[in-house]
């Protein structure tokens, strides 16, 4: 009997032990669709360019969204990176950005529905970029076993987090002194 893996869904807050470990392990080879920072990133980035999309055909101020831009899309490239200070940063602005939209669309008369969703719609995945980033700065430095064999360790740098080859001395993408 194998034993089957649980994958939780993108939207629900909580992330599986296995689902988190596939994360951690699979960080530099899962496909963008398949990690939460990536999905993040594709996700906001949609929104941005249906923003514009908005703001081109006067339905949203185009100054707004220009300026969401300057500063989503420097934030978004370092979520991508990995960057655990950026995924706090992004998902700070989007709440606050959605309780702003909130509080105008009610002061407006309008519907608050359509903020809800789309904080309910992005903020888990965020959060679970987030909880991804902070199990690989936990498990920094931290050898680990490879196929649960004698195939090796593979370690992650202090510094950066990066996955380290086994005898590496310094990290390939940072240059930090790899401590054995």
């Amino acid at each position: 009997m194998s034993a089957e893996k649980t994958k939780t869904s993108a939207w629900s807050w909580k992330i599986s032990p296995d689902d988190l470990k596939e994360q951690v392990e699979g960080y530099d080879t899962l496909k963008i669709t398949q990690t939460y920072r990536g999905m993040t990133v594709l996700v906001v980035s949609a929104l941005l360019a249906l923003s514009l999309l908005l703001g081109y055909f006067e339905v949203t101020s185009l100054e707004d969204v220009l300026f969401s831009l300057i500063l989503y899309i420097p934030l978004l490239f370092f979520v991508y990176k990995g960057h655990k200070w950026a995924i706090i940063a992004l998902f700070i602005l989007w709440t606050i950005e959605k309780v702003a939209s909130l509080i105008y669309s009610i002061d407006a008369g309008g519907s608050p529905i359509g903020s809800i969703i789309w904080f309910l719609i992005v903020a888990p995945i965020i959060y679970k970029a987030y909880i991804v980033e902070k199990e690989r700065s936990k498990l920094a430095g931290v050898p680990v076993v490879v196929n649960n064999n004698s195939e090796g360790y593979v370690g992650f740098c202090s510094k950066c987090g990066e996955r380290q080859s086994e005898g590496a001395k310094f990290c390939k993408s940072c240059g930090n002194q790899i401590s054995n």
